[in-house]
């Protein structure tokens, strides 16, 4: 093959790649200013184990540019002495508390909370933060729930 001709297939190639490059439409939860979240709240991931029949499930929206998190938590069969907000590094351990969200609750629990920095934002991003609901009979968390983002639909 002569060298224009391959230069001529060359820049056609360049031509639809480029085309193909620029058709692409980026979307996707990272290009919203709200990101929605979940949690399924239960006995089986807690930390140390617990054998409880309580759920309860929670769904939480995150405003990126004012860094609130709204949540609304219901729970049934359960006398919680308080409702938090914690971190873990793994995501399945035992974590901290970064913010008590109830007393002593009866059922259900919404409010706001601000996250207080960027740290905070990457560890509720990539699914670190759950919702610990412990009671007398279990201090560390009777039931529990990963808030994990919902998936994104186009």
């Amino acid at each position: 093959m002569k060298k224009p001709m391959k230069r001529y297939l060359l820049l056609i190639a360049g031509v639809l790649m480029l085309g193909f490059v620029t058709s692409c439409k980026e979307e996707g939860p990272h290009k919203d200013d709200i990101v929605k979240f979940s949690a399924v709240i239960n006995s089986s991931p807690t930390v140390p184990k617990s054998t409880s029949s309580a759920q309860g499930t929670g769904v939480f929206e995150y405003n990126k540019n004012t860094m609130e998190l709204k949540y609304n938590i219901n729970f049934q069969n359960i006398t919680p002495t308080s409702v938090t907000l914690n971190a873990a590094n793994p995501s399945w351990a035992a974590g901290g508390i970064i913010q008590t969200l109830a007393d002593k609750p009866a059922g259900q629990v919404s409010g706001t909370y601000k996250l207080a920095n960027t740290e905070q934002q990457t560890q509720l991003i990539l699914g670190m933060m759950y919702i610990n609901i412990p009671t007398e009979l279990y201090p560390f968390g009777e039931i529990r729930g990963q808030v994990i983002a919902d998936k994104f639909e186009e």
